[in-house]
């Protein structure tokens, strides 16, 4: 193998010594299973109603924070009118 990367020794080794620990990993669990196509469509439908949600909500939210800066002005506005006069 180190003549086809030009490894060292150690770095061989290294790898060597890694791959033996990533070969002796226990397996996943007996009890896995992958989700049947109901489950991943429920929940890719859920998914797009969250999105659908929060895309909807955007604009609602952009507005409050238009709000607040506008009252913040207008109470500013006020007080500098009402020091003039």
């Amino acid at each position: 193998m180190s003549e086809w990367f030009d490894l060292e020794d150690a770095d061989e080794e290294a790898i060597a010594t890694f791959m033996s620990r990533v070969g002796s990993l226990e397996t996943p669990d007996r009890g896995s299973r992958v989700p049947v196509a109901k489950e991943l469509w429920g929940k890719a439908r859920l998914i797009e109603r969250w999105d659908a949600a929060r895309r909807a909500q955007r604009p609602l939210d952009i507005m409050q924070r238009v709000e607040i800066a506008g009252g913040l002005v207008a109470a500013g506005l006020l007080v500098y009118l009402s020091l003039l006069g």
